[in-house]
């Protein structure tokens, strides 16, 4: 099987058909899987995939796809050079996008930007009268999250007499369900870089976590982002097993504006996954000095 995209869709189908004796070839147009997210997450889960026999090609730009007796041939572009990788099977993971057709949003003159419709941050289109939340919106491809623009809207729309609810996307949180899962949440150095936020970052490897090790899960690592002055936690990622469940416990820190302090001051089961958290808290007081503090 060809799998097409580096995607959250494409490696979750990708590990699974392998894992059942499918010869799994992933072709991605990046240069790391999961591209919009660190590259260092990318870098680990392609270990991780490669371990098991996937193979992963990144930096390839797709040319065309033809069909003959010998399967189904994908030519791509890759380092100036024109290469074929040939499947049984193509896996199309290359993206989604809005099903708006049939809504006549051309009658309604709602507002449409490149296939989505556009809102704002209480789900509002550009008729304050009409709400779009979810996949047509493509704010955030997340059911938990479509679940939180559906009851913005429908509080905003039943209570226009109130101030309007908004959306707060401090606390967005992505899963990918691959082995080692991988768990995203608020702010990443990519685009702490992009918009020139400042940020402190540790990091620490499952492989040198003792229960970890002892679950034969040494692949991924933990990472926290924390602001420089303050040491509140401003987004974290995880790599490793039970990506999607440890994330849980920063969620709640970050909720509360909790800093990278507060991640050492609670008490943390040992041995447990949960307390590897601590261990880039520690390295992030340990830089703040006398500015570092506890939330109150």
């Amino acid at each position: 099987m060809i799998v097409l995209g580096g995607g959250a869709v494409a490696l979750e189908l990708a590990q699974f058909f392998a894992r059942i004796g499918t010869k799994v070839t992933i072709l991605q147009r990046a240069r790391t899987l999961l591209s919009s997210m660190d590259e260092d997450v990318g870098r680990a889960v392609e270990t991780a995939l490669c371990d098991e026999g996937i193979e992963i090609v990144t930096g390839a730009q797709l040319l065309r796809v033809t069909e003959d007796t010998t399967g189904k041939t994908v030519w791509a572009m890759k380092e100036g050079r024109e290469r074929s990788y040939v499947g049984q099977e193509i896996l199309q993971a290359l993206g989604r996008q809005p099903n708006i057709e049939g809504l006549r949003l051309d009658l309604a003159d709602v507002t449409i930007d490149g296939g989505r419709i556009v809102v704002d941050d209480a789900m509002r289109t550009s008729h304050t009268h009409i709400y779009a939340v979810g996949d047509v919106n493509d704010v955030t491809p997340i059911v938990h999250l479509a679940i939180q623009q559906g009851e913005v809207a429908a509080y905003n729309a039943t209570h226009a007499d109130r101030p309007a609810k908004t959306i707060d996307h401090r606390l967005d949180t992505e899963v990918v369900f691959t082995d080692p899962q991988i768990a995203v949440l608020g702010l990443n150095e990519m685009r702490a870089t992009a918009d020139k936020i400042p940020y402190l970052t540790a990091s620490y490897p499952f492989a040198d976590h003792g229960k970890a090790l002892c679950l034969g899960a040494p692949h991924g690592f933990v990472k926290l982002l924390a602001a420089p002055q303050t040491g509140e936690i401003l987004g974290a990622q995880i790599v490793g097993p039970d990506a999607g469940e440890l994330i849980h416990e920063l969620i709640a820190v970050m909720y509360y504006h909790g800093t990278a302090v507060d991640l050492l001051n609670m008490p943390h089961y040992h041995p447990t996954l949960a307390e590897i958290v601590t261990y880039p808290a520690e390295s992030i007081v340990e830089r703040l000095g006398a500015g570092g503090r506890a939330s109150q």
